[in-house]
């Protein structure tokens, strides 16, 4: 495994582990495939690193449903180097809608910064954005390069 990976691999570990017993049990899952998006110089231009739980791609919610891990490599206003942000999704992939059904955000200290259970509003999505790049893995297994 590269350094990088190793990086990543122990702010999600170290996420995981920090967050508390809650009705999102399916982000504590230690266990999965993460499988990693983008390439390293587009995760550099995105300023994030896109992590896709391919063992928890499931049929359910709007069609499938899956966990999404994003950690921050470029800070912002709102997120600090390594905040990461696990997400449970649902996408319909024949028709581009999404939800997010649960999420959590984490620092990069390991201190929860936000969560919600509640499922946030049905959007539409565009297949090139950034996130309709992502979907399309979970909808066709084509990572995008």
């Amino acid at each position: 495994m590269k350094r990088c990976g190793l990086k990543w691999a122990a702010l999600a570990l170290a996420a995981l582990a920090a967050t508390p017993a809650a009705a999102d049990t399916t982000l504590k899952v230690l266990t999965g495939k993460w499988v990693k998006v983008f390439a390293v110089d587009v995760e550099r231009l995105l300023g994030r690193s896109i992590r896709i739980d391919a063992a928890s791609v499931v049929a359910g919610g709007l069609g499938r449903t899956f966990r999404e891990a994003v950690v921050i490599l470029n800070p912002t206003p709102q997120l600090a180097r390594g905040s990461t942000t696990f997400s449970v999704r649902s996408v319909d992939c024949s028709g581009g809608r999404v939800v997010k059904v649960q999420w959590r955000v984490i620092g990069p200290t390991g201190a929860p910064l936000g969560a919600s259970t509640v499922a946030g509003p049905v959007t539409r999505f565009d297949w090139n954005s950034e996130d309709g790049k992502v979907l399309k893995y979970v909808c066709m297994g084509i990572l995008p390069r």
